[in-house]
């Protein structure tokens, strides 16, 4: 009993001091992926990345017009970029606070900041805050 004991404690603090990072994912119009680039830059935080996505939100598709305006259409969903990066605790203030000065307007999008308990480099096999 007293080894599994340690172990689950050894395994418990070991997980505990991976902790400490967080993933943003931001989720921007196109037009704004250059802006949120230069702000996640700026903020020395390591890597990024970027897909194109599509939802619905509050903001709603504007109505396109086809075979000559004789048809219109209004998409269901926005095409949008979400960005992920992920970083140390300490800089999630300073880096949200940057990306709404920079992105926040009437365009819309979100902002999501989400726990990350491990992060392990495949080359490396480093774990934690080191790999990002």
């Amino acid at each position: 009993m007293h080894g599994s004991a340690f172990t689950y404690i050894t395994q418990f603090l070991k997980w505990k001091a991976e902790l400490g990072m967080k993933r943003i994912e931001v989720i921007v119009p196109d037009r704004k992926l250059k802006d949120a680039n230069e702000v996640i830059r700026d903020a020395n935080t390591g890597g990024m990345s970027y897909y194109r996505i599509e939802g619905r939100g509050g903001i709603k598709a504007e109505s396109a017009s086809f075979e000559r305006g004789a048809k219109n259409y209004t998409p269901e969903f926005i095409s949008r970029i979400k960005v992920e990066v992920v970083i140390k605790d300490e800089q999630v203030e300073e880096l949200v606070n940057n990306l709404l000065d920079k992105l926040g307007d009437e365009l819309g999008g979100k902002i999501f900041i989400l726990d990350v308990h491990t992060a392990i480099d495949l080359n490396t096999r480093m774990r934690g805050e080191a790999v990002i």
